[in-house]
């Protein structure tokens, strides 16, 4: 491609794609590329000098706010849930249900826990992110179905599904920064509710001087909100580096930076 047409200096270019393109002599010079994805593209010669990178202010206040408001509709949830179910014994009816919101908490935190320590884009995060937001759904669903129907457990049980599997067709078919904060976000705070119960249920063995699974149950509950506190690191990190501009793959030899 002739260089000649590939003069962009000076102009604004937020959140454009350039992937995979030939941009070999391309000049941005003093252009806007904030949030631009220059991925696998062939940027030799290409001149950058003054050149405005990074994130734009609105996406970054965006990604905030979805922050924001999936957490104020997660905590009430996760909590309601979790303080629900303190106290309950097999010879309950509602046992079942305990055991359900335990075995979701534990999904839904531990794989977003995981999201974090493996290799980003990767077949495997794609993965993890579909299971931890399917079960993030699941608990909202269950939550809120519930609740808006007199705590109607077919109902509950019903719309657990159904925003299961709406939850994991959104992070499976929509790959983008917005969901994966959403995402994150849940599982962090489904990480505190697996967390809270762990330790509830480390302390009843200690107060009966069960020991030895008091405080196997204890150590645990310490690891997983250690993993709480990565799953927040994940959160500050998604938000960072979201929209940013992107030079993963090009080719910059001899590019002005």
């Amino acid at each position: 491609m002739d260089s000649s047409h590939l003069n962009f200096s000076n102009q604004n270019l937020q959140n454009r794609s350039f992937k995979g393109l030939d941009l070999n002599g391309a000049n941005f010079s003093g252009a806007d590329i904030r949030g631009c994805d220059f991925s696998y593209a062939q940027l030799d010669n290409a001149n950058f000098t003054q050149a405005k990178i990074g994130q734009v202010p609105r996406v970054l206040i965006s990604l905030v706010i979805t922050a924001f408001v999936v957490t104020i509709i997660t905590f009430p949830a996760v909590s309601q849930m979790s303080f629900g179910v303190l106290g309950r014994t097999p010879e309950e009816p509602a046992w079942s249900y305990s055991v359900s919101l335990f075995i979701s908490l534990a999904i839904s935190g531990l794989s977003t826990s995981l999201r974090s320590i493996i290799k980003s884009n990767s077949i495997l995060q794609r993965f993890v992110t579909v299971i931890s937001g399917a079960s993030s759904g699941a608990l909202l669903g269950f939550y809120y179905g519930g609740s808006t129907q007199n705590n109607n457990p077919q109902i509950a049980v019903i719309s657990a599904v159904i925003a299961s599997l709406v939850m994991a067709f959104v992070c499976f078919k929509f790959r983008t920064g917005f969901v994966r904060v959403a995402v994150t976000v849940a599982g962090c705070i489904a990480n505190y509710g697996f967390a809270f119960l762990l330790s509830s249920l480390a302390f009843t063995y200690l107060s009966t001087q069960n020991i030895l699974i008091g405080t196997i149950l204890l150590v645990i509950t310490l690891s997983v909100t250690a993993l709480t506190m990565l799953c927040l690191q994940q959160v500050v990190k998604e938000i960072r580096t979201t929209g940013v501009t992107s030079f993963q793959g090009a080719n910059l030899l001899n590019a002005l930076l």
